[in-house]
């Protein structure tokens, strides 16, 4: 949306419209990304994909919010105003974080500066739904960790409160004099504990609700970085597949030959159940491992 010329059919006030986004907000080429002054107009540091809710959280970081869009419309449907499972097209179900976007409130409604790593919380875990980010600028030259429950309703769509969207701070947040001005991350962890990663410090601390930190890792380094880390548990590789079972069916078939083939000939990704020898490659013995299997059945 605009306000300067009415001679365009996306004429009206960003005010009143906060699911569009005002084109003239912020600066095109005026400052650089990593590579310098390129047309860098939302830099674009995050994303994330709800499969319960079909869909998408994505964060910029040069506008200070994080916004949601519906995964479920068609490419049509997503280019105007309608469609999809909350009914509005491509426009935004959800935006919060820098209300002056779209000429809601001041500087003191601003929960967000330069934040990365936007995600929802998997439902099974403490805080499921909520979303998590860090927060990289929060206050005299601290970063933290933001957890927040968005106003989703009983249909999956987000409810406006004044032409805004709530809620007006954080449900959680934690701060410990730690600061990255770049990159970084926040993930809740099935415990309820939480993952944060200081990526200028290159430091990992799991934290627990409390604030308390449980783990603490560091990699002395002057020029090395820490982008980004989640946590596995110790058994995640070697319970997380059958081999053989290549689509993770349940099955061992034919069909799991055609997906090793696949990998083999470049046209499919590695999967460890399709390296069914256990070499570290998957190659035609794997298929003919797999094969024996099927006629032993």
């Amino acid at each position: 949306i605009q306000d300067v010329s009415s001679s365009y059919p996306n004429y009206g006030d960003p005010s009143e419209n906060p699911q569009l986004f005002d084109i003239n907000e912020g600066n095109a080429g005026s400052s650089g990304g990593p590579g310098g002054a390129n047309g860098d107009w939302f830099h674009i540091n995050a994303i994330d994909y709800n499969v319960e809710l079909d869909q998408i959280a994505f964060s910029s970081r040069y506008h200070d919010e994080i916004f949601i869009i519906d995964h479920s419309t068609s490419s049509e449907e997503a280019a105007g105003h309608s469609g999809g499972n909350c009914g509005k097209g491509g426009d935004f179900l959800y935006r919060w974080g820098n209300p002056q976007n779209y000429g809601q409130g001041s500087t003191s409604d601003r929960q967000l500066n330069d934040q990365h790593s936007v995600n929802w919380i998997p439902s099974s875990y403490p805080g499921g739904g909520n979303l998590i980010l860090f927060n990289n600028s929060y206050s005299n030259n601290n970063s933290a960790v933001f957890e927040w429950e968005t106003p989703i309703n009983e249909d999956g769509c987000y409810d406006l409160n004044n032409d805004t969207f709530g809620p007006d701070e954080p449900l959680w947040i934690y701060t410990n004099g730690f600061h990255s001005n770049v990159q970084s991350g926040a993930f809740r962890l099935g415990n309820g504990n939480t993952l944060i990663t200081d990526a200028n410090s290159t430091r990992i601390i799991e934290v627990n609700t409390d604030g308390e930190i449980e783990w603490n890792y560091y990699y002395p380094g002057n020029s090395d970085m820490i982008p980004r880390a989640q946590k596995y548990p110790i058994d995640y590789l070697s319970d997380s597949y059958i081999a053989g079972d290549v689509n993770d069916d349940g099955l061992i078939n034919i069909l799991d030959v055609v997906s090793t083939i696949n990998i083999v000939l470049g046209m499919a990704e590695f999967t460890p159940a399709a390296d069914f020898n256990g070499d570290g490659i998957v190659n035609v013995l794997d298929i003919v491992s797999i094969v024996n299997v099927i006629l032993a059945s």
